[in-house]
């Protein structure tokens, strides 16, 4: 099963699944100047992050929320009753956002940079992000994935999960990408408490989208040998994650291929008219196989309309 298809798949169940971290969204968000500030959160899924930032951001700020999947944007929307304060959502891929040149503060991304290109997301990013603005990437590098309760005892999961990057390989692809650079790193560590019941049921759920690299039987068979591995029916370990700070230094000169220079357009919709569309088709493919970027409202959204809206309602982060 393709990563696509694995989260259309799951979308319905996906939050009841995982677990959310707050302690880096706090982290991110006394990083931030104290005025309000204009944002993406990248690979948003459901939106459980966004909720979670936007909650916490300055008074005033305006944030998108961008995800290359309709089926999670449709379950962000149906979560939130279809009402939102501040937020737009963006059905687009990471590596062309498409927005104007310098037109965000800030650009987050939770658990997904493994799914890029890193070295064109960083592109894209160094487009987007006015200068000194921030990216915060918060992910676990192949090294605390070994450590997990899945790394440890899921048969195959280290030896199948080759997408993670680790710190140096994120740090040396934040160095060849102009406009970029290192900031700062942080590891954060949680205690996490589960029954051999619940393990189960996320395994089966396919709440990792690693579990998607294992055939049906595969998973049933991993997953049996999995839970008579554990050491009790109830267990506790520790997960770690890594927040990497990355500031724009300057404005990227050179835009990143997209067709039609989506960037550079200007979006004259007003974003509550954003609001009411609902979550769009996949991104289409122009012949020869390069993505064209959709937005759930079916258009692009220039980064100043989130500055100029008055008011954004319809989704929430």
């Amino acid at each position: 099963m393709s990563v696509g298809g694995h989260f259309e798949r799951v979308a319905a169940v996906y939050e009841s699944l995982r677990t959310t971290d707050e302690a880096p969204v706090r982290k991110i968000c006394q990083l931030l100047p104290d005025r309000p500030v204009t944002g993406l959160d990248v690979g948003c899924g459901t939106g459980r992050y966004t909720r979670l930032l936007r909650a916490l951001l300055p008074g005033g700020s305006r944030l998108a929320a961008s995800d290359v999947s309709a089926a999670m944007l449709a379950q962000l929307k149906a979560g939130n009753r279809g009402h939102a304060d501040g937020v737009v959502p963006l059905l687009a891929v990471a590596e062309q956002l498409p927005l104007r040149a310098a037109s965000l503060d800030v650009v987050t991304a939770f658990n997904c940079v493994h799914h890029f290109d890193l070295g064109r997301f960083l592109t894209s990013v160094a487009w987007v992000l006015a200068p000194g603005g921030q990216l915060f990437i918060y992910t676990r590098t192949p090294q605390q994935n070994a450590r997990t309760i899945w790394g440890r005892y899921f048969p195959g999961f280290t030896e199948r999960e080759q997408r993670l990057h680790s710190q140096a390989a994120i740090r040396d692809a934040v160095r060849r990408t102009g406009g970029l650079k290192m900031a700062a790193t942080q590891t954060f560590s949680h205690p996490r408490t589960s029954t051999a019941e619940r393990l189960r049921a996320q395994a089966e759920g396919r709440h990792y989208s690693t579990f998607s690299l294992y055939t049906p039987e595969e998973l049933r068979a991993s997953t049996a040998t999995f839970l008579a591995r554990l050491p009790s029916p109830e267990v506790c370990w520790v997960d770690e994650h890594l927040l990497v700070v990355v500031s724009a230094s300057r404005r990227n000169q050179v835009e990143p291929a997209s067709p039609g220079t989506l960037a550079s357009k200007t979006i004259k919709d007003q974003a509550r008219q954003i609001s009411a569309a609902r979550a769009g088709q996949a991104p289409h493919r122009r012949p020869g196989g390069r993505a064209q970027i959709t937005p759930s409202c079916a258009q692009p959204i220039a980064g100043g309309d989130l500055r100029q809206s008055a008011q954004i309602g319809g989704y929430r982060a």
